[in-house]
């Protein structure tokens, strides 16, 4: 079994058509990344992006690599940024959680603090939301 890692990160949305463009990158990443082993999660709140990465190492760095040159990402800010033994979303090649939801559980993105324990309540959260 290979070495997993984990990458969360923010970046603000440079979206002209939000539904259409969302719709397309959820499209895109759950193909590219059933392919790669690589799951996790996508929070939007309307003018942030809130992601968390994970799969196999080149796999999940080569992921984030892509998304750190898409011009429907600005400022991106990495964290959360670990090898981890086991995976918090094994069954989500990219669940995406919109702006009503992401402001519950982030009501503070652009002032996010980006500790460890921060990530682990918002994902928390996530799951308790999509069981």
């Amino acid at each position: 079994m290979s070495e997993l890692m984990t990458i969360s990160y923010r970046s603000l949305a440079r979206l002209r058509e939000p539904s259409s463009q969302l719709q397309a990158i959820l499209e895109e990443s759950r193909q590219r990344n059933d392919e790669l082993g690589v799951t996790g999660i996508l929070l939007f709140d309307g003018t942030y992006f809130m992601q968390t990465i994970e799969g196999p190492v080149e796999a999940t760095a080569s992921v984030f690599a892509r998304i750190v040159e898409d011009g429907r990402h600005d400022d991106v800010v990495p964290f959360g940024v670990a090898k981890i033994a086991k995976r918090a979303f094994p069954d989500w090649t990219m669940e995406l959680i919109g702006p009503e939801v992401t402001a519950d559980i982030v009501p503070d993105m652009e002032e996010f603090d980006f500790t460890d324990r921060r990530l682990r309540l918002v994902h928390k959260a996530v799951k308790k939301i999509a069981a």
